[in-house]
This record gives C-alpha cells, sequence and structure tokens, in this order.
C-alpha cells in the first residue's frame, strides 16, 4: 500500500514538473523569437541606411545587390531591398530604435510600408506606450 501511494505521489511530481518544463519552454520560445524579430527589424533598417546613402534610382544598384546577396536566402531579392530601403527612409534611428517598433513583426512593417500608411505604425507605437503607463 505504501509503495503505492508513493508512485502514484511520484507520477503526480512527474505530470506537475513536465508541464512546468512544457510552459518553459514555451514561454523562452517566445522570447526568442521576439529577440530575433527585434534583431532581424534592426538589421534590415542598417541594410536600408546603407543602400539609401548609395542609391541612384535608374541606376541597377539594388538589383545588382540583390543578386549578390542571394546567398542569403531569398529575404534579400530586389522587392526586399526596396522595402528595406523604403523602411529606413519612412522612419528615424530613434523611432526603430524603441522597443515596440522591433516587436512589430517585419511582415507586418512591409504591409504597412506597402500601403503607404506609415501612421499605421505610429499609431500601434502611440497605443502601445500609452498601454505600459
Amino acid at each position: 500500500m505504501k509503495k503505492e501511494k508513493t508512485k502514484e505521489i511520484l507520477e503526480k511530481d512527474y505530470f506537475n514538473d513536465l508541464n512546468k518544463i512544457k510552459e518553459t519552454i514555451k514561454e523562452n520560445r517566445n522570447k526568442a523569437m521576439v529577440y530575433v524579430n527585434s534583431e532581424m527589424v534592426l538589421t534590415y533598417y542598417e541594410i536600408g541606411m546603407i543602400i539609401n546613402e548609395r542609391k541612384t534610382w535608374g541606376s541597377k544598384y539594388i538589383e545588382k545587390l540583390s543578386q549578390d546577396l542571394n546567398e542569403y536566402g531569398r529575404g534579400y531579392s530586389y522587392e526586399s531591398l526596396k522595402k528595406m530601403a523604403r523602411f529606413a527612409d519612412d522612419f528615424s534611428r530613434d523611432e526603430i530604435g524603441l522597443q515596440v517598433v522591433t516587436q512589430i513583426p517585419w511582415g507586418t512593417l512591409v504591409t504597412v510600408i506597402s500601403s503607404q500608411s506609415v501612421s499605421q505604425i505610429q499609431y500601434i507605437i502611440i497605443l502601445t506606450n500609452c498601454e505600459r503607463i
């Protein structure tokens, strides 16, 4: 009887521990995704700044860059590089440095930039900052 009760306690502890571990994995996975997204947004902004320093429309500058960056994957296509340049044009370094902006997924930023509604992102920043107060 005592052995059976000990086994029940161990199983209960095991399942409690298993649930804690699963929750820890989920939480840290999400933190990692936010961190990676944040770093990628900053990277795309820096790439956009570099492009904007050198590009002249009509030259094949961005097109050539996309060809020379293809070893890094599809994320550096001609269209993607144009969006990065636009992103860097639309926002100041101070705005990009806000934690809020770096937490907005790149896909959302691209959608807003493409729709030519930068004020939507600025609105998101204001709302998020108000929630933190």
